[in-house]
């Protein structure tokens, strides 16, 4: 099947649309977003000095609500952050304090959990607020987040035992070996963040106040984000059988149906920086090769076809390109794309055979012919062919002509006699011949 016949066999088939898809999210609420968390029973039972800013409220059971969530979440992972406002600066008397400022909820799309907040602390055997910890955002404690946000309310207790086991990284933070107990702790950065004269208070020490050090549970608000246009992207891979290209074309983010009588996508080889009339692919010259990806092939967005070009259809001079469009009446750009393709010309090309043969024979008084062929691949050989005749004394003549179906002739000049050198090149206009240069002698009587 010739080019033509093959792109407009793929342009002709046609499919019932498959429904739409990409519908975004409804507008997120205007309630506000907060985060509630009594941090833990030790904090308020032992730092019951509590001074809340920044719009944070406590209630009577020690819950502290953190307002003015901002963030969201993705709803299809469930991944996201919310980070809230306000602050709580946890004292002793005057022996130790904490302060959480500003805490972040966030989940990843493992369905990881982690709390983060603006941490800071002192105690008076350090040197007292003076010596205080410099205010910087940590990770204060973690948590199985396994369902994500949900429908955007959030309860769960976070991680205690196992956190942080004893040994090098405990002892580095001053805990006595053999703590914390079973591993039972508050994250490590978070200790590392709050002085040594109050870290106790977040892990288990062995005293009988440890049930009460655990991280409380807590609840978070968010709010879903808008669902994301899926970005179309196509990945190409040139490899070579025999002296044949092999393309192999990945797409990812691609949708088989955007409009109504939409059907899949297209995807074409082409000359680069000139996307292919998709109109009419009876004058599709320079596509050089081309396949219909069906919406059954690309359920979920993705796809991967093989483009399998004939080297007759490439030209080595040109730079070439992987396109890709919507199917079949190119209905809206959303599915356009232009991903370069690197060809190793010379894994393709056949070695050229080059017949010089002297048709006619040039005189002082009449012109000649040359009658030129190009052999070695399985399709007939097609390009430029230069001659160029040298002759002492004599200014050198260049000429061209035309190899079509292997073959062409150049006329020769009238020529003074003598022995000239005449010097054959051919240039193939494809990738099925490698170029080749034929040097012989010409004598004219």
């Amino acid at each position: 099947m010739t080019l033509a016949r093959r792109v407009a066999a793929v342009a002709a088939l046609s499919l019932a649309s498959t429904g739409l898809v990409g519908v975004a999210a409804q507008p997120a609420s205007a309630a506000e977003l907060s985060f509630t968390w009594e941090i833990s029973q030790q904090l308020d039972d032992h730092l019951s000095t509590h001074a809340l800013t920044g719009g944070a409220t406590e209630d009577s059971s020690g819950v502290i609500t953190f307002p003015g969530g901002e963030g969201s979440f993705d709803p299809e992972t469930g991944a996201g952050t919310v980070q809230y406002d306000g602050a709580v600066a946890a004292s002793f008397q005057t022996f130790y304090e904490v302060k959480i400022a500003e805490p972040a909820v966030t989940i990843d799309e493992q369905g990881n959990g982690e709390i983060t907040a603006v941490v800071s602390g002192w105690d008076a055997p350090s040197g007292g607020p003076a010596a205080g910890t410099t205010p910087t955002r940590v990770i204060v404690t973690t948590f199985d987040a396994a369902g994500g946000w949900g429908d955007g309310s959030l309860a769960a207790t976070p991680d205690w035992a196992g956190v942080l086991p004893s040994g090098a990284e405990s002892q580095a933070l001053g805990i006595t070996a053999g703590q914390p107990v079973d591993g039972k702790s508050f994250a490590p950065t978070f200790l590392g963040q709050i002085t040594s004269g109050v870290r106790a208070h977040f892990y288990a020490s062995g005293s009988g106040s440890d049930p009460k050090k655990a991280p409380a549970s807590f609840t978070a608000q968010a709010e879903p984000g808008e669902v994301a246009e899926p970005t179309p992207a196509v990945e190409v891979e040139t490899t070579y059988d025999g002296h044949r290209a092999l393309i192999a074309v990945d797409g990812t983010g691609f949708a088989a149906v955007t409009n109504p009588g939409d059907a899949g996508v297209y995807v074409a080889l082409a000359e680069a920086g000139d996307f292919p009339e998709t109109d009419d692919f009876e004058d599709q010259e320079k596509v050089a090769d081309a396949e219909w990806v069906t919406p059954a092939q690309m359920a979920d967005g993705t796809f991967s076809v093989t483009l399998n070009p004939e080297n007759q259809y490439l030209n080595p001079s040109k730079q070439y390109a992987v396109y890709t469009w919507q199917a079949h009446a190119h209905s809206n750009p959303s599915q356009d794309t232009e991903t370069a393709v690197e060809i190793v010309w010379a894994e393709l090309a056949v070695p050229a055979t080059l017949g010089v043969k002297v048709a006619k024979a040039p005189t002082p008084k009449k012109a000649g012919s040359l009658k030129v062929t190009v052999t070695g691949a399985d399709t007939p050989a097609k390009g430029k062919v230069t001659v160029v005749l040298t002759k002492k004394g004599q200014k050198a003549k260049n000429l061209t002509g035309k190899v079509a179906n292997g073959a062409g002739t150049v006329k020769l000049p009238k020529l003074v006699k003598g022995t000239w050198k005449l010097k054959v090149q051919f240039l193939p206009s494809d990738a099925a011949y490698t170029s080749v240069t034929k040097t012989q002698n010409l004598k004219v009587k």
